[in-house]
């Protein structure tokens, strides 16, 4: 039986490497699965001062809240739309998408890994073409949280 000390630092060890699965499987034959799931927002709302141009009194104008969120790349490697030319994409520029929902997927050296979308909205922008490859924190999709609440 593994102890938890033992769990504690491959969990440590997964930490501190780019690895998104750790399968280890002791001398008696038990098996641990691990896998990182972490979803880190990247969407910065700032909020800036604008002058208005066409008014007289020249009071600030405060622009509306940035209802756009980025989604990045979560690994190197080929983005794909879809898993095959024979199955329809993920997502399309205009698919309303829910929190968790798979978007695309990127491929290296015949290993997978979901795109996943941290928040709920609606697909604005693919920027990224399919087969393309794409580095680790590339913008790939904007998705519009706009209604979302």
């Amino acid at each position: 039986m593994i102890k938890i000390d033992q769990l504690k630092e491959y969990v440590d060890f997964l930490k501190t490497t780019d690895i998104e699965e750790l399968e280890i499987e002791t001398v008696d034959g038990e098996k641990i699965h691990l896998k990182r799931n972490e979803v880190v927002p990247v969407q910065e709302n700032v909020l800036s001062l604008q002058e208005d141009v066409n008014s007289n009194d020249k009071e600030p104008v405060i622009p509306e809240k940035n209802t756009n969120f980025i989604v990045k790349s979560p690994m190197v490697g080929k983005f794909l739309i879809s898993t095959s030319k024979d199955h329809p994409p993920f997502v399309v520029e205009g698919t309303k998408v829910k929190q968790g929902q798979k978007l695309a997927v990127i491929e290296t050296m015949k290993m997978f890994k979901d795109v996943v979308s941290p928040v709920s909205g609606t697909v604005k922008k693919i920027l990224v073409q399919d087969e393309k490859f794409v580095e680790y924190g590339q913008d790939l999709i904007i998705i519009d949280t706009e209604n979302n609440k």
